[in-house]
């Protein structure tokens, strides 16, 4: 059970057990109320549940990464693939081949024949280094299958023309790595010899604006790394203060383990502000929230997808939770890197694979990590007030090629501190207006 406060200073519990929202009497202290939600739902554990036997044979995949290149024009200080990051592969010049990529997608389209829309992500590196083998890959999928939507993992550093007509003719997604305005963004986003990249990127995205708006707004999504200093009242203001950032935002972090990065920066008194300007950022959302306005706030992007999971959950919840944040491997989605081998993601590194072009997917390979971290889930996480909303997954877990399963709790107080912290949002909205997160889609 987790108890926590509302901007109006009122308690509240939830309880994992069933999944709801109590209103505590004020005078009732801390001890007091567990005292009593003890009484009234006994200590049960729930029961974690992964893949079921058989899935490793099931046929069906829902998306397909491929990663066009391991080359990048840029060299991002904190990027996985440098030399902050000892485990991961270094940069360098290795494409995938386009009778490779043929292979991954045959099988994909293979094993996703009752897909209702197919989706293929290209990554990198920077993908776009390779434009030709996107243009063929493209081709090529269109002559197999008329229902895929693409997207991109780009730095949008180098754009031509033509590149630019292309992916607005393809309808292709962009996802844009920016990490705020251009002081923030050129810290660490820099060009190989060591320059600034914000006002070429920004450039960029006014050429594609200009040539359509409404591809613009539709298809372009911004990707924002949290490093420390943390930046995230920065990004908030960018978001209203440029017309061209007003998209859809996901925020990620720097892995914070098996990494030098950290150490590395010199300017550190700022390294633990990130929750603080969590808060201030929450308390100017609840007010967009209580005006129903949440969805056209910054905030939507930081706390939006929690917050739908608590606005959506089972009010009548089964006494069994889907193992964390994880995917079923290969099922959901699977990665084939420039070599040819797949993996569940394009985070794996060489991590949980799957099989090769060569030999198909082959999910039995990873049969024994999923049914360990399964295993351990029960054991240690099944009792955990966030055990419904938690997102850690088998990476949490992973160090090199390797499961090593207490690497995964190193950051659970952070993980319940974020529930809470969406919790109070909540609450706090629905004190004032019960319809703040109406906006919200649950099958978004």
């Amino acid at each position: 059970m987790l108890i926590f406060k509302s901007q109006s200073d009122s308690k509240y519990i939830y309880n994992q057990v069933d999944n709801n929202i109590y209103p505590i009497p004020d005078d009732f202290d801390d001890l007091e109320i567990k005292t009593l939600f003890k009484d009234q739902f006994p200590d049960i554990s729930v029961q974690f549940n992964g893949p079921k036997h058989g899935w490793e044979a099931q046929g069906k995949s829902e998306s397909l990464i491929i990663n066009i290149t391991d080359a990048c024009n840029l060299r991002c200080s904190y990027c996985a693939y440098s030399e902050h990051y000892p485990y991961e592969r270094e940069h360098n010049n290795a494409h995938i081949s386009f009778a490779t990529a043929q292979k991954a997608i045959d099988e994909y389209i293979v094993r996703s024949e009752h897909v209702k829309i197919r989706r293929i992500n290209l990554y990198g590196g920077e993908p776009t280094s390779n434009a030709n083998l996107i243009y063929q890959i493209v081709a090529y999928t269109k002559s197999k299958a008329n229902n895929v939507e693409f997207s991109i993992n780009t730095n949008a550093y180098s754009m031509s023309n033509s590149w630019i007509s292309f992916v607005i003719d393809n309808n292709i997604q962009l996802q844009i790595s920016i990490d705020g305005n251009q002081a923030r963004h050129d810290k660490y986003r820099i060009t190989i010899k060591g320059g600034g990249t914000f006002n070429r990127i920004k450039n960029n995205l006014q050429k594609i604006y200009d040539k359509s708006s409404i591809y613009y707004k539709e298809n372009i999504i911004f990707l924002a790394t949290m490093a420390p200093p943390y930046q995230l009242l920065e990004l908030h203001n960018l978001y209203n203060g440029d017309s061209l950032f007003q998209q859809p935002w996901s925020i990620n972090f720097v892995r914070p383990i098996d990494t030098t990065f950290i150490d590395s920066i010199e300017d550190t008194e700022h390294l633990d502000t990130y929750s603080e300007q969590q808060l201030i950022l929450a308390n100017d959302y609840i007010k967009a929230a209580i005006k129903n306005k949440a969805n056209e706030h910054f905030g939507h992007w930081v706390f939006g997808q929690q917050l739908k999971k608590i606005h959506f959950r089972d009010m009548e919840p089964e006494s069994t939770e889907w193992i964390n944040g994880c995917c079923t491997p290969g099922i959901d989605k699977f990665f084939v890197d420039s070599k040819g081998d797949y993996f569940p993601c394009e985070r794996s590194g060489r991590f949980m694979k799957l099989g090769d072009v060569s030999s198909g997917l082959n999910m039995k390979n990873i049969q024994n990590i999923v049914h360990e971290y399964t295993l351990d889930c029960n054991e240690h996480c099944s009792k955990c007030p966030n055990l419904r909303f938690c997102d850690t997954c088998y990476l949490g877990s992973k160090r090199d090629n390797t499961l090593e399963l207490e690497r995964k709790y190193q950051f659970c107080s952070k993980r319940l501190e974020q529930l809470k912290l969406s919790l109070h949002i909540y609450v706090s909205a629905l004190e004032c207006n019960l319809a703040s997160f109406d906006h919200l889609d649950a099958f978004e």
